[in-house]
């Protein structure tokens, strides 16, 4: 590679990791990296900038040196849409090209990389959760994305926390029995679940450690315990509920509609996946499809096309051999 190539860089900011990757103009993989939130609103702006500095500097570490970042998208789970221009200058001043830099909403990202433009749903569950619905005019809707405190149903951190009230309740004789408590009792290494009460109140606890809590609870009870089983029930049939409001609001025309799942749960928790599914095809002739790249990855292709780089087939095909390699490393499905 020549010193004077020209980089296109990617990068999902989710609410518990973030992760980067730069590629050329054909969407060749050249280097990669990871790191914490860049949520800046829950971490706060010096660990927001702090991981994105890490995230730039491994790029750097694995490209040659005086190569040129030509364009870079940033996806920020602070987000509804794209960032005004002192939160880019903020977030990014120092450490991208602000000139050559766009800040938008992980979701944004996600949908762009899910749909490449093209009309649907695409409904998102990781640590929070969102649903953008896109329509045949390029017009597009949001629902959801407010956060743990005033919203997130159906997203790993609302997952956890339902199982911790299943798990009080159970215990207080207010609920139905339920093994939520054991593995409550073992994600936090306590006896007592009155024990979980310091960790969960102490300053410095984050809303990313508690959603984490839900993988680990699916893992333990899976299709075993009723009590989660309605819980995932419950978080499929939120996640539906969302999607066909922002289908409606969008006006979406496309039948059936095509829908596209995207983040941890959805690819992690099948009863959540399929309880979501069944929910939606109650309502609405829908179409399952499967999203053509990665959020991470989606960064990426919006940077080429901002930069005026056509995305064609071969180019889509060339940035997703990334997302298969990571595919393989995934946790096999709950």
């Amino acid at each position: 590679m020549s010193h004077n190539t020209s980089v296109f860089i990617g990068i999902d900011g989710g609410g518990t990791h973030s992760f980067a990757v730069a590629v050329d103009s054909s969407g060749k993989l050249l280097a990669a990296a990871r790191a914490g939130s860049l949520n800046f609103f829950s971490s706060g702006l010096p660990t927001a900038r702090r991981n994105l500095k890490m995230l730039v500097g491994l790029l750097e570490r694995q490209l040659p040196p005086n190569i040129q970042c030509k364009r870079a998208v940033v996806g920020c789970a602070a987000l509804f849409s794209g960032a005004s221009k002192s939160e880019q200058e903020k977030l990014c001043h120092g450490i991208l090209p602000l000139a050559r830099t766009r800040v938008v909403s992980d979701c944004q990202t996600a949908c762009f990389g899910a749909t490449l433009g093209e009309p649907g749903v695409v409904i998102i569950s990781g640590t929070g959760s969102i649903v953008l619905a896109q329509n045949e005019v390029g017009k597009s809707r949001r629902v959801g994305g407010w956060g743990h405190i005033l919203g997130d149903p159906g997203s790993a951190y609302w997952i956890a926390l339902e199982s911790v009230r299943a798990a009080i309740a159970a215990e207080e004789g207010l609920g139905l029995k339920t093994s939520l408590g054991r593995a409550i009792r073992r994600w936090f290494k306590v006896k007592k679940l009155t024990e979980i009460v310091p960790a969960i109140y102490r300053p410095d606890f984050a809303k990313e450690e508690l959603a984490a809590l839900a993988e680990r609870v699916a893992k333990e009870v899976a299709g075993r315990d009723a009590v989660f089983c309605d819980i995932c029930r419950r978080a499929g049939r939120e996640l539906a509920s969302q999607a066909l409001a922002a289908a409606r609001l969008a006006r979406l025309k496309a039948c059936p509609l095509p829908v596209y799942l995207v983040g941890g749960v959805l690819a992690r928790n099948s009863l959540v996946r399929a309880n979501l599914v069944a929910a939606l095809k109650k309502s609405w002739p829908v179409r399952i499809e499967e999203p053509r790249l990665s959020p991470l990855s989606g960064a990426a292709a919006m940077a080429l096309r901002d930069a005026g780089v056509e995305v064609t087939d071969r180019v889509v095909a060339t940035i997703a051999r990334f997302d298969q390699i990571e595919r393989v490393r995934r946790p096999r499905q709950l």
